[in-house]
């Protein structure tokens, strides 16, 4: 975002204001609707940027995501906070001068609750039951994640974490409130240092965490509803662990519930056998597919030895469908059956042209490469005895390869 001081001035006729915003939702993150007084307006890659004098939204920082909402009858779509301090408010129009009534999208704003109470609440219960600090923390639309000094995980260590972050939920403790600087904030013992200056906000969820946060959170505990690991990656020798809190979580479970549960019924398995039999039917999957590979290619073979016939004459293939691969494998097959050169070539899925001949003093098949990567409007290369074409359509396709035909027949 832009410098807000750099933007505008009196031409707009709003007045010149330089001091922060109050951040009024860091005292009250519950109220969704306020009376609003804009006192400036800039106008940003087509969009307003309004300014409050005082503010309830939400602006996005420390991974948390910005609140949505509405001032009058603009609809607010993004909130940022400048350098100094400033909270500007991206809308669809300007909402004119004057005081108007302001509303924060509760659903978004609870459910941001949700996310960042419950991050406190798990990355304490990973530094407590495998000593691993939380380095980062993103809290997505849709997808949370904490990256953790962790080198592995399994699911039944992530089982330990969940049973002792629930435990806290479950206990609804209620969250405190702090206020310190820079000289102070060293009697408060934080999980992480904090790097800024000036006023620091410390939450504390009594006898589990203390945090240096300026995000939105629960009054207490028990309306983060419920904290659920979905996965974890690594991520430069570390693990970056996914969750969901809240409503996420109850709806990620129902989706994975349901799936579960109606792969299993209709396979008349039971819930807990599921993964065994996919485990099977992807090894026999992979048995028929070795099995099919090999059966594909003695028969490209057989049509091979049955095309070359006299091997004084070359082969010519084209078929309506065969992959690249299986036109270039036919190809060496007949060259390797006695066929002296070979033009093989598929219609789809995609165009491809295949020219091989069998190494003769003074031939270089490249020769005829530009005259037939012309006719194919295509891109190619190859060597003295093979040539790889991908003509740009079908049509293109037959072209070429009736140019190739008649070349080598020349010869």
């Amino acid at each position: 975002m832009a410098d807000a001081q750099a933007l505008g001035g009196s031409a707009t006729g709003w007045p010149s204001v330089s001091e922060a915003t109050p951040r009024r939702e860091q005292e009250d993150a519950y109220r969704a609707e306020f009376e609003a007084t804009a006192i400036r307006s800039e106008e940003r890659d087509g969009k307003p940027w309004v300014l409050l004098a005082e503010s309830w939204f939400y602006p996005e920082s420390g991974g948390q995501l910005a609140d949505r909402g509405s001032i009058g009858a603009a609809r607010v779509d993004d909130v940022q906070q400048d350098a100094h301090g400033r909270v500007w408010h991206r809308t669809d129009r300007d909402p004119g001068t004057g005081g108007c009534s302001a509303r924060i999208d509760w659903s978004r704003r609870f459910d941001h609750m949700q996310q960042h109470t419950g991050q406190h609440v798990l990355s304490a219960a990973f530094e407590r039951e495998a000593k691993a600090p939380t380095l980062s923390s993103t809290l997505g639309a849709e997808r949370s994640v904490i990256e953790v000094g962790l080198a592995e995980a399994d699911w039944r260590l992530v089982e330990r974490i969940e049973r002792a972050a629930n435990q806290v939920v479950w206990e609804d403790r209620v969250l405190e409130q702090h206020w310190t600087d820079r000289e102070h904030v060293g009697r408060f013992a934080l999980r992480k240092p904090p790097q800024i200056d000036g006023r620091i906000r410390i939450i504390e969820i009594p006898d589990w965490d203390l945090s240096a946060c300026g995000g939105t959170h629960t009054r207490r505990t028990g309306e983060v509803g419920a904290i659920k690991v979905v996965g974890w990656e690594r991520v430069r020798g570390n693990l970056r662990f996914s969750f969901q809190c809240g409503r996420r979580a109850l709806e990620d479970h129902a989706w994975r519930t349901e799936a579960m549960i109606e792969s299993a019924r209709r396979r008349t398995l039971r819930d807990r056998e599921l993964i065994a039999h996919l485990e099977r039917a992807c090894e026999e999957r992979d048995l028929l597919r070795k099995r099919l590979t090999e059966l594909e290619r003695l028969a490209m073979a057989q049509e091979a030895r049955r095309l070359v016939g006299d091997a004084a004459l070359g082969v010519a293939v084209l078929a309506e469908e065969r992959s690249r691969d299986d036109a270039r494998q036919f190809a060496l097959l007949a060259l390797e059956a006695g066929a002296p050169w070979v033009v093989s070539g598929t219609l789809a899925p995609e165009p491809s042209l295949v020219v091989v001949a069998a190494p003769k003093p003074g031939s270089d098949l490249r020769s005829m490469l530009p005259e037939l990567l012309a006719r194919a409007r295509g891109k190619g290369g190859g060597s003295p005895v093979l040539l790889t074409i991908a003509p740009a359509d079908a049509e293109a396709a037959r072209e070429a390869h009736a140019l190739a035909v008649q070349r080598l027949t020349a010869v």
